[in-house]
């Protein structure tokens, strides 16, 4: 069956490179400028190479609703995925399926969202199955958070209690300088927890279009205890990232009634503090122009920092391109808008 990767591929902070390299040896036997393709080589001493890890799946079906690959759905399930890791980012390294051991021979999981320590020792990622056929979304498994420990060759699931477990979907895992994982989750723990206080029925705050209950972010142990959130929003905050100076920044979707319809980035501290929009807002009419003229409009996704301070993200319509997207870097540094400096950026002196 044909694979490919997945459009929403993570590529973790020690996946620093990725390639295929030729390499050209003299032949014996010749004179010395007599030179033939050479049979490969072993790594470069001198250079320092990277394991690679990446989701693969069958190739999608054309959907047939349109709502099956738009970005403001979360809990969408795309099936026939593995995760995957070659000790080197070269295609002659024999590639490793690390999640086959739960997938089986099935072809009934998805995996997501794949995320790294910053030693390169651990991967995270979300998996979800196996799918139940023709079964109602309430009646299928949750999302999940998932590590594998490439040293150890050990997977887990971080939530190791069943019951909790299913009490949401937990999807976009990253690691926190401290090693706490952030995640963004359905379960809205502080929220049904004020409700509770209040003598008010617990119940999952939904999204304006009450398609789906909102992913907010949470906070947990690397053992998947003492799980906390630290953000609120009626709609979704997706995608968290690790700032170099420790704060998070992740996707929110702004959808307050009058207010504006899009996916920005946003930046906050471990804890939940100091909240304040990082980049976008302003700049959605910003994509391809079209035939007309006209910009596309596009929204940021899966912001990934760079050790240059700037970040890589994801762009993209709402929906109409059957996941794919457009890798841009974003100096978040110095601008908040497309065109729109900070006060205290080099460009905006006077």
């Amino acid at each position: 069956m044909n694979r490919q990767m997945d459009q929403s591929l993570r590529p973790a902070r020690w996946l620093l490179t990725a390639g295929c390299v030729i390499a050209l040896n003299a032949c014996g036997g010749g004179s010395s400028d007599s030179i033939g393709l050479g049979g490969g080589q072993g790594p470069d001493p001198a250079t320092v190479d990277f394991p690679i890890a990446y989701v693969k799946r069958s190739l999608p079906q054309p959907p047939d609703d349109e709502l099956e690959t738009d970005a403001r759905v979360m809990r969408t399930f795309n099936v026939d995925a593995d995760l995957f890791i070659r000790d080197r980012a070269s295609p002659s390294v024999p590639e490793r399926n690390v999640t086959q051991r739960i997938t089986g021979d099935t072809d009934m999981w998805d995996v997501k969202d794949v995320d790294a320590s910053s030693d390169g020792k651990l991967v995270l990622f979300a998996m979800r199955g196996p799918m139940v056929p023709n079964a109602d979304e309430e009646d299928q498994p949750k999302w999940g958070i998932w590590e594998y420990n490439r040293e150890t060759d050990v997977l887990r699931r971080i939530i190791q209690s069943d019951v909790i477990a299913s009490e949401g979907h937990d999807v976009a895992p990253a690691y926190l300088p401290d090693g706490r994982i952030v995640f963004s989750s359905t379960r809205q723990r502080q929220s049904r927890a004020v409700l509770l206080d209040e003598g008010k029925p617990q119940f999952d705050a939904q999204t304006d279009d009450r398609s789906e209950p909102a992913f907010v972010l949470h906070v947990m142990n690397a053992d998947g205890t003492n799980i906390h959130q630290i953000s609120f929003n009626q709609s979704h905050d997706t995608d968290p990232s690790v700032l170099p100076n420790g704060q998070i920044v992740f996707s929110r979707w702004d959808n307050a009634p009058g207010g504006p319809n899009g996916m920005s980035f946003y930046r906050c501290n471990p804890d939940g503090t100091g909240l304040e929009l990082y980049y976008g807002t302003n700049s959605h009419d910003t994509g391809t122009p079209d035939q007309n003229g006209d910009p596309a409009v596009i929204q940021f996704l899966q912001p990934r920092a760079e050790q240059n301070g700037k970040i890589l993200a994801l762009l993209r319509p709402f929906s109409g391109t059957t996941f794919g997207s457009d890798v841009v870097e974003i100096d978040a540094q110095n601008y908040v808008e497309n065109t729109q400096p900070l006060r205290c950026a080099p460009s905006a002196a006077t």
